[in-house]
């Protein structure tokens, strides 16, 4: 992980040096590297685990801004 920030810090990008490739996390693929205990430690999923949360929750906060 501290690879990955400080590849971030001094270029914008944490990808590099054979690293597993981190991708760009867009709306339209919401992708995201998961780290783990389990082997392999790093892998890539996408972001869809928890979209009927985020919808209620955008859903909520349109409906009362503060």
């Amino acid at each position: 992980m501290g690879d990955y920030l400080i590849r971030f810090a001094a270029t914008l990008d944490p990808n590099g040096d054979g690293a597993t490739h981190w991708p760009l996390y867009t709306k339209e693929s919401p992708k995201l590297l998961a780290f783990s205990d389990d082997e392999p430690n790093l892998s890539v999923m996408l972001d869809t685990y928890r979209e009927e949360q985020m919808a209620y929750l955008t859903k909520l906060g349109l409906a009362d801004p503060i």
